[in-house]
């Protein structure tokens, strides 16, 4: 071999080692690179997940004080009928917000044919009448003496009779919740005065006397 081959070659292989040493510190720094910029990767989706449950969190208590707000809205119209407890735990409201206490249950005299079957509440023609309890209504007509009246069958069977109404609000298969307004006070049929004449009546039998009724929900007309 010739000297200038011997040249050649010499200046080829140190080219190539020079290539390879050249290469290794790149692909040694390639690496932390790729590390790296997966390290960003995941600190930018673990910061996406954390902004969507902070969202997700907020309305979530949007929705709490919406709730908080409704609440707060439903004792105050329940306490107006004589409840104070929990609005969910509601079973039995008075019928009437303002009003006196009249003609008693079991009462006996001219007015009536035999003893008085229910409770009067005094009020002023046009009070809005309210259901004391969930119920169905099952019959709204005019009831002879009774005047326009209005009955609802609880989910125990008992019914509750509202008697000389004014106005109606409710019609028969109708579904009511307590402290939902169904109808006014009003002087129909064998009245004095506009006044309700209450009846409680379980399992659509012979009436009781409401105030004991309200007496054993707790609650005092």
């Amino acid at each position: 071999m010739s000297v200038s081959s011997l040249a050649r070659r010499a200046l080829l292989m140190t080219v190539a080692v020079a290539v390879a040493i050249g290469l290794a510190p790149a692909q040694a720094q390639a690496v932390p690179e790729t590390a790296v910029n997966h390290e960003d990767s995941s600190e930018i989706a673990l910061q996406m997940r954390l902004a969507q449950r902070t969202q997700a969190l907020a309305g979530l208590n949007r929705r709490a004080d919406e709730r908080d707000r409704a609440i707060a809205g439903e004792q105050a119209v329940l306490a107006r009928y004589g409840y104070h407890g929990d609005p969910d735990a509601v079973r039995v409201v008075l019928p009437l917000e303002s009003y006196d206490i009249s003609a008693a249950f079991g009462l006996t005299g001219p007015h009536w044919e035999s003893k008085h079957g229910g409770q009067d509440f005094s009020a002023a023609s046009g009070e809005t009448l309210v259901a004391v309890s969930d119920a169905v209504v099952t019959e709204v007509a005019e009831a002879g003496p009774y005047g326009l009246r209005t009955i609802l069958t609880l989910g125990d069977g008992t019914e509750v009779w509202y008697c000389h109404q004014t106005t109606a609000d409710v019609t028969a298969g109708e579904t009511v919740e307590a402290a939902q307004r169904i109808g006014t006070v009003g002087s129909t049929g064998n009245s004095t005065g506009p006044h309700l004449h209450l009846e409680v009546r379980p399992d659509g039998g012979d009436p009781v006397d409401p105030m004991a009724w309200f007496a054993a929900a707790d609650l005092t007309p």
